[in-house]
């Protein structure tokens, strides 16, 4: 549903993005990872027309992107920013009914798609609050609701989450698998890593314009080296068991009782068999070994280098 090829935009002295290639399929969330100044928003940009690029090219639903397609990607892809503007002294219905014309919807069928896109974003209480009294989780829900009007296949969503309260980053979750559910592809990026561990079926992490990783999160955390959190159950000797273990580069900070070790695994995940392998040659019998899923913000530092 959404496709880069060599895709850049060059803003000079190393600054921008360069050569992004990537696929997301038909009804997959996507989260895209970075600090600031990676690319996320230049590539947000560059996804809904709002910037040409330098270089290679980029397809919503096989179309190009492209200023002649203009009018077509804008109808198939809703773009949220991290920061939109709002009308205070209107009613959300005013609102709602507004951005309803600018998008060209009829008159005879503004209340029912009013109506559901605030059903969709649970927000079905405010149709007649005061733009202008809404808090922040509030103002993100109407602002997903405007963005939903004209039922876009595609949502791009920049920092849906930020500043959120955690009731409200709660809503704002259940509000994007609700959207996945009913077959949207969707796009977001943001800095609250755990927010996104729970929601993605793809990420991406971007570092000065490049793309670092690509994958479900499984598969990213698995080609990054990382302390991993490891439980050996055994039934053998403790101290065989454990002689085993020290002499693994790889492991570290060991220690447990009777016939349960723990430790962190420092290297690559496909390096655990490895030590399976020199248990077993011990005869130690391994009754479970149990890993600690990383979370995505140790993925993440992982891969772009940094330190906690």
């Amino acid at each position: 549903m959404i496709r880069t090829e060599n895709l850049s935009r060059d803003f000079g002295a190393g600054r921008g993005l360069h050569g992004l290639t990537m696929h997301i399929p038909k009804g997959r969330i996507f989260g895209y990872i970075g600090p600031n100044g990676a690319g996320k928003t230049t590539t947000i940009k560059l996804l809904c027309s709002l910037y040409k690029p330098s270089a290679g090219r980029a397809f919503i639903n096989g179309i190009e992107v492209c200023p002649e397609n203009s009018n077509r990607i804008k109808k198939i892809v809703g773009y949220m920013p991290d920061n939109f503007g709002v009308y205070e002294q209107m009613s959300v219905w005013e609102y709602l009914d507004f951005f309803c014309a600018a998008y060209h919807i009829p008159r005879r069928q503004r209340e029912s798609r009013i109506r559901s896109v605030l059903e969709l974003t649970r927000s079905q209480q405010m149709i007649d609050y005061q733009v202008a009294s809404l808090s922040k989780g509030m103002t993100q829900r109407i602002g997903m609701a405007k963005t939903l009007l004209h039922d876009p296949e595609v949502l791009i969503l920049d920092e849906p989450a930020s500043g959120l309260d955690p009731y409200a980053r709660i809503e704002m979750r259940k509000t994007i698998l609700r959207l996945r559910d009913l077959g949207k592809t969707i796009m977001l990026s943001s800095h609250i890593l755990p927010e996104l561990a729970g929601v993605c079926d793809l990420i991406g992490i971007l570092e000065k314009g490049r793309m670092l990783a690509f994958g479900t999160v499984e598969e990213v955390s698995g080609t990054v080296k990382e302390n991993l959190k490891i439980t050996l159950v055994f039934d053998s000797d403790p101290e065989t068991a454990k002689a085993v273990c020290e002499s693994f580069s790889e492991v570290q900070e060991l220690h447990g009782t009777g016939n349960e070790l723990h430790f962190r695994f420092n290297g690559l995940r496909n390096k655990i068999p490895d030590l399976v392998h020199k248990l077993c040659a011990a005869e130690v019998r391994i009754i479970e070994i149990k890993e600690e899923q990383a979370d995505l913000e140790q993925v993440f530092l992982s891969v772009t280098h940094q330190s906690a």
